[in-house]
């Protein structure tokens, strides 16, 4: 038994089913970037976790998280292609936001973006040829938003961004980890 006599559930708005977002396009901008690890402990490298919010629209309010494995440390073709895309990824946010240089992803916050939203690709079990089933339920996984793409407000053309304006959401600056810029490494030619 756990002693929970000082809580009153009147003063706390209940938790509500989670749901996807409709694939398409949303107004969004980011409002909090974090590093984290990948896997246990980081043994896969990091990776940085962006939060969209949605500015406009019937979604206004809603979130969607992006994770770009900028610092993907598995060797071979696979981690190389896992860092190219993050490094792309990266580069089109880069873009969007007209902050090509940026020291630290706190300078790409609350300046509004163009996102393409769809679904993650399921998860399949390569015995049954079938999505995989979360262990904890023995259901298949409920949907997952990705962010497909990011572009400037409005097309704006690549480089030139959006004019820089804040957004109509003020909402207070969380604490951030620098995502320092570890795991980027130049191509050759």
């Amino acid at each position: 038994m756990v002693d929970i006599s000082g809580f009153n559930a009147a003063e706390h708005e209940p938790t509500q089913e989670f749901e996807a977002l409709p694939e398409g396009k949303y107004h969004a901008e980011i409002v909090s970037s974090e590093e984290r690890d990948i896997g246990n402990s980081g043994e896969k490298g990091t990776k940085i976790t962006l939060q969209w919010r949605i500015i406009t629209g019937a979604c206004e309010g809603r979130v969607v998280f992006q994770d770009i494995l900028h610092a993907y440390s598995v060797p071979g073709e696979k981690g190389d292609k896992t860092r190219d895309i993050a490094a792309r990824q990266l580069s089109a946010i880069c873009h969007a936001t007209g902050k090509m240089a940026p020291r630290s992803t706190d300078e790409l916050h609350h300046i509004p973006c163009e996102l393409s939203v769809g679904f993650q690709k399921p998860q399949i079990d390569p015995e049954t040829g079938k999505p995989k089933l979360n262990p904890n339920t023995g259901y298949a996984y409920a949907p997952r938003n990705e962010v497909k793409g990011v572009k400037a407000w409005g097309g704006a053309s690549i480089g030139g961004g959006r004019p820089q304006q804040q957004s109509s959401h003020s909402a207070p600056p969380q604490q951030q980890k620098a995502a320092g810029g570890g795991g980027w490494s130049r191509r050759a030619g």
